[in-house]
């Protein structure tokens, strides 16, 4: 059976998982910052002066998200590299001792698997500087539209939080932009920076 990128198309999963649990995260961070005190006079400069906390908060939810990726990423690139042999030694069959040494002579050794690995990282880590900036923007959008919105007198504070809310999270974070403009949220870049290699 010849070697497809089928045989380890699972693997990503996990970081794109990584990736699903961070926005859920950061989107409850930002949903209990927004929250806090929404009733009291004043919520509008106090949740914009209070940026810094919800920066600090996101900041401790993207460094983790970094090292889980990386971590991941380097397993997910190993478990392809020992597939990927696995599936070539049996369909290989037995060999004699001379055409062995050949085969493990030019297959890639443990280098070329780390150097892979640390290529992989940086592809799909590249979001993780999108991410704060993103989470930053959506806060003061959604500080903005509540605010609007209750001077108009179309409807309540909470409403328009819950509203905004919504209306993010259905958005998703986006944040990265890759070489043609495209925006991408978190998990669909994740998932598909991770097929690629």
């Amino acid at each position: 059976m010849p070697v497809s990128p089928d045989m380890v198309e699972d693997l990503s999963a996990g970081v794109r998982d990584l990736y699903a649990a961070a926005e859920e995260r950061l989107l409850g961070i930002m949903a209990r910052q927004l929250a806090a005190g929404y009733e009291a006079p004043g919520w509008a400069q106090r949740k914009l002066a209070a940026i810094q906390p919800l920066r600090r908060a996101a900041q401790a939810v993207v460094d983790e998200l970094g090292r889980a990726v990386t971590l991941e990423v380097f397993d997910v690139v190993a478990e392809s590299y020992n597939r990927g042999h696995r599936a070539a030694v049996d369909e290989l069959g037995a060999l004699p001792d001379g055409a062995r040494r050949l085969v493990d002579e030019i297959t890639p050794n443990a280098e070329a698997v780390d150097r892979l690995a640390h290529e992989a990282v940086e592809v799909v880590t590249a979001t993780l500087r999108g991410i704060l900036r993103a989470i930053v923007d959506a806060f003061r959008d959604v500080v903005a539209r509540v605010t609007s919105t209750s001077l108009l007198g179309t409807g309540t504070r909470r409403q328009a939080t819950q509203e905004a809310m919504r209306d993010f999270a259905d958005r998703g974070i986006s944040g990265f932009t890759d070489r043609a403009g495209r925006r991408w949220q978190l998990t669909s870049y994740a998932e598909t920076a991770g097929d690629r290699r």
